[in-house]
């Protein structure tokens, strides 16, 4: 441990000059509410600002934990989780000789071998990679995805220096244990590292689109495979009109129909494709020429197994059914169960927020607060929720979020309702039960 504290020493200097200069030392931890319940909704906002200074300043891999964390609504307080969500990649634009250099050196050609045309200054930096428009050989338009050299090497050092840093804190802190910041931080290396890959980014993105080839009203970007690496990522140029754009697309488009096609594409993702976009943020998404809608992005994607939109079924009927103790054997199955569960008491705060939510016509549940909810309830009962769960559950708060800025009279628990009939159906498929008969008789023969 001493040997890697040595060589990252200048890296540990700049930390805590970072966090001494905005105030912050390790009485952190205990005002952000990891044991500490009694700080207020305008401390804890306050203190997310702070957090996502510090954050901002430390640089790429400290701005995609706050991106990250901000996935975690069930650790992290909802008024910080809104500062988080701010953070914004700002960072210098990386030199067209080093952009241009890198390519090269990947696709193994002069860069003018490549391209009929490549534009030296980009349409997009962001902290690991930066983008560039350029026209193919053949003439098609295409984005550039280019990765900033030398980030593997920073991002690895950072966590390594991360990792260091947890045990202290825990021996300062035993209740932080209970936040398995150990698991947290594999989870986040995971998910850091698959955005580093932009050879997985391409085949995301092919594995969503194949959902909708016969739907020409959502649009993927196509990938040119000869022109991609690990490190640059070739796709077809979609042109369109951010989401974050309101007003545009507003004075454009009909706003209710925009969010009727998002609200449908994303949740046949989830339910009938059991993988979607877990980053739909308004940067990410854009309204193309007659209304159509175009995904980029898919650094990070959601994965549902059968078997877990399985346990979701049983989740949704058990509570269309009313049933509080089918809830709580549901939502157990969910996650990792603690052995000193109290299942009484689970059952309990279920019940409550049966009343405070879903006892009310469907139109009027407030998501974003149900959400928030439930990751308090998993937390207070220690139930460790699979990642896959956790970003579901952000996927749909920001979706609710954009549909909300585009019609606030639309609900997104109503939009919901016709993709339970879809579940019904696969959780009763014929297949389904064979295979699980077929199992059950290998298991009396052996």
């Amino acid at each position: 441990m001493l040997e890697k504290i040595f060589r990252h020493f200048g890296r540990y200097q700049e930390i805590l000059s970072v966090l001494i200069r905005n105030g912050f030392g390790f009485i952190l931890l205990e005002n952000m509410g990891l044991g500490n319940q009694g700080v207020t909704e305008v401390g804890m906002t306050r203190l997310g600002q702070r957090i996502r200074r510090v954050l901002s300043e430390l640089g790429p891999t400290f701005v995609k934990i706050g991106q990250f964390a901000s996935t975690r609504p069930d650790i992290i307080p909802r008024p910080i989780i809104k500062e988080l969500e701010k953070l914004q990649d700002r960072v210098p634009q990386v030199p067209y000789e080093v952009i241009r250099r890198t390519v090269e050196q990947e696709l193994g050609a002069p860069l003018q071998a490549l391209f009929r045309d490549f534009n030296p200054s980009p349409i997009a930096a962001a902290s690991i990679g930066q983008v560039h428009y350029a026209l193919l050989k053949s003439g098609e338009p295409v984005a550039v995805k280019v990765q900033r050299p030398g980030i593997a090497r920073v991002i690895q050092t950072d966590l390594e220096i991360i990792e260091e840093i947890i045990p202290l804190v825990e021996r300062r802190f035993p209740n932080v244990k209970n936040y398995y910041l150990q698991g947290i931080l594999g989870e986040f290396s995971r998910w850091l590292e698959h955005e580093q890959d932009y050879l997985r980014e391409g085949k995301n993105a092919e594995t969503i689109a194949k959902g909708f080839v016969k739907d020409p009203q959502v649009i993927f970007p196509s990938i040119f495979w000869s022109h991609t690496t690990r490190r640059v990522l070739t796709m077809s140029y979609v042109e369109g009109i951010k989401l974050n754009d309101r007003e545009k697309i507003l004075a454009l488009y009909d706003g209710k129909k925009i969010a009727e096609l998002l609200s449908h594409s994303l949740l046949l993702q989830i339910v009938r494709d059991g993988v979607f976009h877990g980053d739909p943020h308004p940067g990410n998404i854009m309204v193309l020429s007659e209304g159509k809608i175009g995904f980029v992005d898919f650094g990070i994607v959601g994965n549902l197994t059968s078997g877990m939109k399985r346990k979701l079924f049983n989740l949704i009927i058990a509570l269309n059914r009313r049933n509080i103790k089918a809830m709580t054997k549901a939502l157990l199955q969910l996650g990792l169960t603690p052995k000193n569960v109290e299942f009484q008491s689970l059952s309990q705060d279920l019940a409550e927020m049966y009343r405070k939510h879903l006892d009310v016509p469907i139109g009027q549940v407030a998501l974003h607060k149900f959400v928030d909810d439930c990751m308090n309830l998993a937390l207070r009962h220690e139930l460790d929720l699979p990642p896959e769960f956790v970003l579901l559950g952000k996927s749909l708060l920001t979706l609710e979020g954009i549909i909300h800025d585009l019609d606030p009279t639309m609900s997104l628990a109503e939009l919901v309702k016709p993709f339970r009939k879809r579940l019904v159906i696969e959780h009763f498929a014929i297949g389904y039960w064979l295979n699980k008969i077929l199992t059950f008789k290998r298991v009396l023969k052996a």
